[in-house]
């Protein structure tokens, strides 16, 4: 691990060790294993660190351990410790130091050589765990990379301490075996390790690459600092990587040791015919152009900042500099601009796709002639699961779903849909912009002949809602008063009125307004009789009047017992004759003339007095009842009425 700093950062890329996680600063117990790997890596040579030592820095195998294959999880003998005899039960746990199987993809890595597994290839995985406080979790190695000194598996022992190796068949359990016990990859680690020691003992970079033969390059005159020994090694390592066919490399040195020195001496040295283009994170933008004033002589190299509200302005400066600084989230806003030009539509949904992505969307998604997988219908399932949850706790019922797929979203759309059907309305159009114009067609059109049936068919002219909201409320009154229903109200309550005769039908509807009325309905006009807000007009007056005449019976009765004069306590004002309770005034009026009663004439008369006051309001109130004129309301709609 210990390499110079300069061009030969290839070997210390090569020679660092593969990390699972960056521990946190303030860890202890992360430093001691950071400081451990670390300490082993610097004892070890570079052949070491390829061959069978370099199972030294392999992170540290769980022991002993538990498997839970319904989980895919690792359980250790603290985590045992903590579990129920039930929920070891439930968890079905195994007793093994490794796991065999097939890898279904390629993104998992070796933690040893650092090498991909192929998909469908053998793998092992074993138990690590960072940090005490964590879940253990699985790392995996290829079959060749396994290593006795860490794991001591013999073959006798693969049954027992290596789960899935059962469920493998001879010929792969032989070739698991073969590989695990096989020194092929080793050798050729080693090989390769060798070699990279000597292109680093060499200072060489790549195949025919030798520092020390490279030609010098003469530090530009415009630089006003001197460059330090490496650093004029990395500008001339980075000019002529500018001639070979990769045109260009990677500068890996350290934090301040003058990468920017370097790329402004290349600039300087290999002047380019237009401007030279530098991505740098926003904080850095200031940092170059002040080095670059800092570092060169006045007038040296034109520098322009491309970012911002102006950057449009400068795109047409770009010649006149040598040098154009920008971020990336500038490039990347520029970019995604310019790709836009290059979206083509979609003929059946007209969303804008690239045209190599137009080709899947349209093959799978989009289309009559798409067609899903079988992975992307088990994604399906799961939205069709999670689209099934929503809608229960949204209180929808997929019952009443309108549209023609196997499940429907709560969507703004399927709910109205769902509102319609229940109002006898079916829309057949798929899609928001569907149903708008389907919608638009059915207003224009209007009811239709077939529709005009008589006043009692409960089937006739179909109406929505949305139908009504358009018309102003004089044509909802004669439309009211065409069906034979109350004309007075406000606008919502027109078509409140409207829609429930057509989803109840009138019958219905005649038929609760006649057992309401009973046999008055006989005596009065057939637009007096259908109005059901008249009717429970009617009775709100008739039942105030009741009430009234009950009060007044019940101060009669107050006052002759206040006027009487007896011991103890008044009689208790009767209760009104329809059964409801007694009033507030009624009840004070009694309370008044009971504790008046034992003294005397006086205090009789008193209590008169004072229950003839009671007795006054009682009469305001009940005049305010039965007197009441003005506009018959609706009470249609009110939770009181049954």
């Amino acid at each position: 691990l210990k390499t110079s700093i300069g061009p030969r950062w290839g070997a210390a890329i090569l020679l660092a060790p593969r990390i699972q996680r960056r521990p946190s600063r303030g860890s202890s117990a992360s430093r001691h294993v950071m400081a451990g790997v670390f300490a082993k890596a610097e004892e070890a040579d570079v052949g070491d660190l390829f061959g069978r030592q370099g199972a030294q820095v392999l992170p540290t195998p769980v022991s002993p351990a538990w498997y839970a294959a319904n989980e895919r999880s690792w359980y250790g003998e603290a985590d045992i410790a903590k579990m129920t005899k039930k929920e070891k039960q439930s968890k079905e746990l195994i007793a093994c130091s490794m796991t065999v199987s097939y890898a279904p993809t390629a993104r998992a890595k070796c933690r040893r050589c650092g090498e991909s597994i192929e998909k469908g290839s053998l793998r092992l995985g074993y138990p690590f765990r960072w940090r005490a406080c964590e879940d253990a979790y699985t790392l995996y190695l290829h079959p060749e990379c396994y290593v006795p000194e860490v794991f001591g598996i013999k073959e006798k022992e693969l049954r027992s301490k290596v789960f899935g190796f059962e469920a493998l068949n001879n010929t792969e359990r032989a070739q698991l075996w073969r590989k695990m016990r096989g020194r092929g990859r080793e050798a050729e680690a080693s090989s390769e390790s060798k070699k990279a020691a000597d292109e680093f003992a060499k200072g060489t970079i790549g195949p025919g690459v030798d520092i020390a033969s490279l030609p010098k390059v003469k530090v530009p005159s415009e630089l006003v600092v001197p460059m330090l020994p490496f650093q004029r090694e990395g500008l001339a390592w980075m000019c002529n990587q500018e001639t070979t066919e990769v045109r260009g490399g990677i500068l890996a040195d350290e934090m301040g040791m003058g990468k920017t020195i370097q790329a402004i001496s290349l600039l300087l040295s290999r002047r380019q015919k237009g401007p030279c283009l530098v991505v740098v994170p926003m904080a850095a933008v200031l940092q170059w152009v002040s080095e670059i004033e800092r570092f060169t002589k006045p007038g040296s190299l034109r520098v322009m900042v491309y970012h911002g509200a102006q950057k449009a302005r400068l795109a047409t400066e770009f010649k006149k500099s040598d040098v154009v600084i920008t971020t990336y989230q500038t490039l990347e806003t520029d970019y995604r601009r310019e790709m836009d030009k290059t979206r083509v539509t979609c003929k059946w949904c007209g969303k804008l796709f690239q045209p190599d992505k137009l080709k899947v969307h349209q093959r799978y998604f989009c289309g009559p002639d798409a067609q899903r997988t079988a992975k992307q219908q088990k994604t399906e399932k799961k939205f069709q699961d999670a689209a099934k949850k929503a809608m229960a706790n949204m209180g929808i019922t997929s019952g009443g779903s309108s549209s023609s797929s196997s499940y429907s979203p709560p969507t703004i759309t399927n709910i109205y849909k769902d509102f319609m059907k229940e109002a006898g309305v079916e829309l057949k159009a798929k899609g928001y912009w569907g149903i708008r114009k389907e919608v638009a067609e059915r207003l224009q059109s209007g009811p239709t002949s077939g529709s005009r049936g008589s006043r009692g068919d409960s089937g006739g002219e179909s109406l929505n809602r949305e139908k009504l909201a358009l018309m102003p409320p004089a044509d909802l009154r004669n439309l009211c008063q065409a069906k034979g229903l109350d004309s007075i109200g406000k606008k919502a309550d027109l078509i409140d009125r409207l829609m429930d005769f057509t989803v109840r039908g009138t019958a219905k509807l005649m038929a609760s307004s006649s057992s309401s009325d009973g046999g008055a309905r006989r005596h009065q006009p057939a637009n007096a009789s259908a109005g059901l807000g008249r009717q429970l007009l009617a009775k709100a007056k008739a039942a105030a009047k009741a009430s009234a005449k009950a009060k007044a019976k019940a101060k009669a009765q107050a006052k002759a017992a206040a006027a009487k004069g007896k011991k103890g306590a008044a009689a208790p004002a009767a209760r009104p004759a329809n059964g409801s309770a007694r009033t507030v005034a009624s009840s004070r009026a009694a309370a008044a003339s009971a504790s008046s009663s034992g003294k005397g004439t006086k205090g009789a008369a008193a209590s008169g007095k004072g229950t003839k006051r009671k007795a006054a309001e009682m009469e305001e109130e009940g005049c305010s009842a039965e007197t009441y004129e003005g506009a018959p309301k609706d009470l249609s709609g009110s939770p009181l009425h049954t």
